[in-house]
C-alpha cells in the first residue's frame, strides 16, 4: 500500500464523545490511528470526482451506480462513501470513521440500509472493524486487506480495498464481495452467484443500453407475434361458423396461453438476453 509512513494525530468527529472531544487541541492525548486507516483519509488528495460510474458483466448486462464520497479535515477526519445502484439491489456503504479507541471500518452492504446514522446501531446494521490492520477479519467472519491494484478489464486501479463476506447464515450483505479503490470508488462487485460487475466506460454504458433496447424491442415483438399465433391457431375461421351473425369465440384458456407465453418471453429476455427465449415452451 502506498504511502504507509503517513502519521498524523486527529480528533474525533463524534458529538457523542464530548471529553475525547475536548481533547482537541495542541496536546498529545490523542489516540494514534493506525496507518492503515490514514491512507484511506489521505485518500481525498487524489479521489476522482465522478457521481456516476457503471458496471457491467460478462453477456454486457449494465448497472449505473451513483457515488459520493467526503472526506474530514486534518482535526475531524473521516471518510463516508456510498454507492448505490439504479437497476440492481447494490448499495454499498463505507465508513472510516475515528473514536475514543483510535477507529474502526464500517460497512453496510443491503439495499434496505439506505441511511447511516454512527449513533444508531438499530437502524443501519453495520459490519465493524475495530482499530482495522489489514488483512483484517472479524469474530464474524467478514474480511478486509489491501490490493496494491487491481487489473479491470483493459484498466488497472491502484489502492484496493477488498472487502468479502463470510459462509455463512449470518451474512448482512446481499453481494459476496466489492473491490473500493481509495481514489477511484467501487471498482468491482461479486454478486451472491458469483458474478463479476466491472467498472467500464460511459461509452460501453451507453452502447450497451443501446444493444439492450433494440434487443428488448425485439423480444416484445416476438412475444406479441407467438401469442398472436396462438390464437389464430386455436381459433375456428369465420368459413367454420354455421351462423354468420355470431360472433367468434376465443376460449379463455387460448388467451391464456398466449399471454403466459408472450410474458414468458419477456421475463427470459429480462433475466438474460434474447437465446433465453427457447427456453419459453408451448
Amino acid at each position: 500500500m502506498k504511502n504507509k509512513n503517513l502519521r498524523a494525530f486527529f480528533c474525533t468527529i463524534s458529538l457523542a464523545i464530548p471529553a475525547f472531544f475536548a481533547a482537541c487541541g495542541e496536546g498529545n492525548d490523542l489516540p494514534e490511528f493506525t496507518e492503515d486507516m490514514q491512507v484511506l483519509w489521505n485518500a481525498e488528495k487524489g479521489f476522482s470526482k465522478d457521481s456516476v460510474i457503471y458496471l457491467a458483466d460478462s453477456v454486457k448486462f449494465v448497472d449505473k451506480l451513483f457515488q459520493s464520497a467526503e472526506f474530514g479535515v486534518k482535526e475531524t477526519p473521516f471518510v463516508d462513501y456510498k454507492a448505490k445502484a439504479m437497476a440492481s439491489a447494490i448499495n454499498i456503504g463505507l465508513y472510516v470513521v475515528p473514536n475514543s479507541d483510535g477507529g474502526s471500518v464500517q460497512i453496510v452492504c443491503h439495499p434496505n440500509q439506505t441511511r447511516f446514522d454512527i449513533n444508531d446501531i438499530g437502524k443501519n446494521p453495520k459490519i465493524i472493524f475495530e482499530e482495522p490492520r489489514f488483512p483484517a477479519k472479524n469474530k464474524e467472519g467478514y474480511s478486509l486487506k489491501f490490493m496494491d491494484s487491481l487489473k479491470v478489464i483493459d484498466s488497472t486501479f491502484y489502492d484496493i480495498l477488498y472487502f468479502s463476506v463470510p459462509d455463512s447464515g449470518m451474512n448482512l450483505c446481499n453481494i459476496s464481495a466489492f473491490y473500493y479503490g481509495i481514489h477511484d470508488g467501487v471498482v468491482r462487485v461479486v454478486s451472491r452467484n458469483g458474478v463479476e460487475l466491472n467498472r467500464v466506460s460511459a461509452q460501453v454504458y451507453e452502447n450497451a443500453e443501446d444493444r439492450r433496447a433494440e434487443e428488448r424491442a425485439l423480444a416484445d415483438s416476438i412475444a406479441q407475434a407467438v401469442a398472436d399465433s396462438i390464437i389464430k391457431a386455436n381459433t375456428p375461421s369465420e368459413k367454420d361458423s354455421t351462423d354468420d351473425n355470431a360472433e367468434i369465440e376465443i376460449p379463455q384458456e387460448i388467451v391464456d396461453l398466449a399471454d403466459s407465453v408472450a410474458n414468458c418471453i419477456k421475463k427470459a429476455y429480462s433475466e438474460g438476453s434474447l437465446s433465453a427465449i427457447k427456453n419459453c415452451k408451448i
